[in-house]
């Protein structure tokens, strides 16, 4: 059938309900239109703890209607849903089902408090972000850290360990050496003196 094969129930136009329906002939709620006119409609998922999941209908170039996702549903990433601008909520939904998706179904509370919260940069924490230094606005770790584990984070802190190591300051650590030595010298003269004035 061409078109997006939606239909109503009986009602006014602000109030009433609609649905599409799928290829399957599954009847889907409308609860909104993405910025293209496409109808975003609740769908069956097998997910867990999941109630229902945003599905996308659209027309092919024959004007036949599909689903592009299929079962899997809408995609979400750390700001929302993916690749969908300027959804409009359908004046017949149920204003639960937004509040649903957007603060209760699984994973939408990570999504908010990452995107609201905003942490001490010196956290090495995931989940929220901190005062962003780049367009990004998404930073999770001060940028002058390395990734802790990575290369550059272990020739920072244990390069001096490894002697394969590249750029190793010989002098400084011969400075060192000698500084330590003259102190153990230093300590044991100390200690020579002491035990000979008790010997005395």
């Amino acid at each position: 059938m061409v078109g997006y094969n939606i239909t109503c129930d009986p009602g006014d136009l602000y109030n009433r309900k609609c649905y599409v329906t799928t290829s399957s002939g599954q009847k889907q709620e409308i609860i909104g239109y993405d910025s293209a006119g496409n109808p975003i409609s609740k769908g069956t998922t097998s997910a867990a703890g999941t109630a229902w999941q945003p599905n996308l209908t659209v027309l092919d170039q024959s004007g036949n209607a599909y689903q592009p996702y299929g079962s899997a549903g809408l995609p979400f990433t750390l700001s929302g849903i993916a690749g969908i601008f300027g959804i409009t909520p359908s004046s017949g939904a149920d204003p639960q089902d937004w509040k649903y998706i957007t603060e209760h179904a699984p994973g939408s509370y990570s999504r908010k408090m990452y995107n609201q919260r905003v942490c001490n940069p010196l956290w090495p924490t995931l989940g929220c972000k901190t005062t962003p230094t780049d367009n990004t606005k998404l930073q999770t770790a001060p940028q002058n850290e390395p990734p802790a584990a990575s290369e550059a984070w272990y020739e920072k802190y244990f390069g001096w360990f490894s002697a394969e190591s590249e750029g190793i300051n010989w002098k400084s650590m011969g400075r060192g050496a000698l500084i330590g030595g003259l102190a153990a010298v230093g300590f044991t003269k100390l200690l020579d003196m002491a035990g000979g004035n008790s010997r005395d």
